[in-house]
C-alpha cells in the first residue's frame, strides 16, 4: 500500500498532533525528513559513534555474547539524538517514565519474536538467537528497505524501529493504547507505517535476505 493510500486512513485528530511533533523533531535534528542524503549522513553518523570508544566500541560484526548493557545503551541513545533530536528522551523524563533501555536475551513476552519488541515499561528486548546469524557485504539484510551490510547497521535500524514504537507509546499513550489507525497488525498500522518512513526512512515493517544465501 502506497502512503497516500494508508494516510487517509489515519483521522484528522490525530494526524494533526502527529504531524506537529514531526516538525518539532525536524527542527532539533537539524535536517529534513525528504532529504536522502542527509538521512544517509545521519545512519553513517550513528555507526562512527558506536564504533568509537565513547559509543561503545562495537564491531559492525559482533557476536551476541560479547555485546554489554552499556553498549546497547549507548547506541540506542546515539540513534535517538542522531534521529529524534533527543526529544524522546526529553518526554520520557519530564512525564517521569522508565528510561528507553535495551536488553539483549528472550522476550519474556515473545520467546519466538523475530528481531526486537518494545514493552509498556519502555524496554526494548533484542531476540540474541536471531543475532547470532551473519550480516555482511556479501549476505546483507535488506531491514524495512534499508540494505544493511552489517550487523551493527541491522541492529542500528532494528533500534530504529523500537523507537518509532517508543515515540507512539511515550506521546501519545491513548493512541498507543487503542487507535484504530496504530494498532493492527501488532501496531504497525498506517500510523506506525508513516512515523517511521518521515523518521527513519523505513518502508513497511519486513526484513529479508537480499540474496538466498
Amino acid at each position: 500500500m502506497r502512503e497516500r493510500e494508508y494516510v487517509r486512513l489515519i483521522p484528522d485528530e490525530e494526524f494533526a498532533p502527529l504531524k506537529a511533533l514531526l516538525r518539532r523533531i525536524q527542527t532539533a535534528r537539524g535536517w529534513q525528513f525528504s532529504d536522502d542524503a542527509a538521512r544517509e549522513q545521519a545512519w553513517a553518523r550513528v555507526l562512527a559513534t558506536a564504533q568509537s570508544a565513547a559509543g561503545g566500541a562495537w564491531p559492525l560484526n559482533f557476536t551476541p555474547a560479547g555485546v554489554t548493557p552499556a553498549q546497547l545503551q549507548a547506541l540506542c541513545d546515539a540513534v535517538e539524538a542522531e534521529f529524534l533530536g533527543g526529544l524522546l528522551a526529553e518526554q520520557v523524563r519530564q512525564a517521569g517514565r522508565p528510561r528507553i533501555r535495551v536488553v539483549l536475551g528472550m522476550d519474556p513476552r515473545d520467546r519466538y519474536s523475530w528481531l526486537s519488541g518494545l514493552h509498556a515499561d519502555n524496554t526494548i528486548y533484542v531476540n540474541s538467537e536471531r543475532w547470532a546469524e551473519e550480516v555482511s557485504e556479501a549476505n546483507p539484510l535488506v531491514f524495512e528497505g534499508a540494505v544493511c551490510r552489517s550487523k551493527l547497521e541491522a541492529l542500528a535500524h532494528t533500534l530504529g524501529h523500537e523507537l518509532t514504537h517508543a515515540v507512539v507509546l511515550n506521546f501519545f499513550p491513548a493512541m498507543d493504547a487503542a487507535s484504530p489507525a496504530y494498532t493492527p497488525d501488532d501496531k504497525h498500522g498506517p500510523v506506525f507505517m508513516w512515523l517511521n518512513r518521515r523518521l527513519f526512512g523505513h518502508v513497511g515493517h519486513a526484513s529479508r535476505r537480499l540474496f538466498n544465501i
